[in-house]
């Protein structure tokens, strides 16, 4: 399983799971990524849905994986 980047600047395009999806938002992948705030913007693959967050969050594994397994 690939791990979590340590380095901001590796987040942009990569792909993670929710551990527990709300309404079939599985699968997101980073679509932006504002150096100055520090936060990532996610759209969900099936839903288009688009959520803003820390980008730390991403390393909590009770509620995000990296990848789309």
């Amino acid at each position: 399983m690939p791990l979590a980047p340590h380095n901001p600047s590796k987040v942009l395009g990569s792909h993670w799971r929710r551990v527990e999806p709300e309404d079939r938002g599985k699968h997101w992948e980073v679509v932006r990524f504002d150096r100055r705030t520090g936060e990532v913007v996610l759209r969900g693959v099936l839903t288009g849905e688009e959520v803003k967050m820390p980008w730390r969050e991403l390393r909590d594994r009770e509620r995000w994986t990296p990848g789309w397994v």
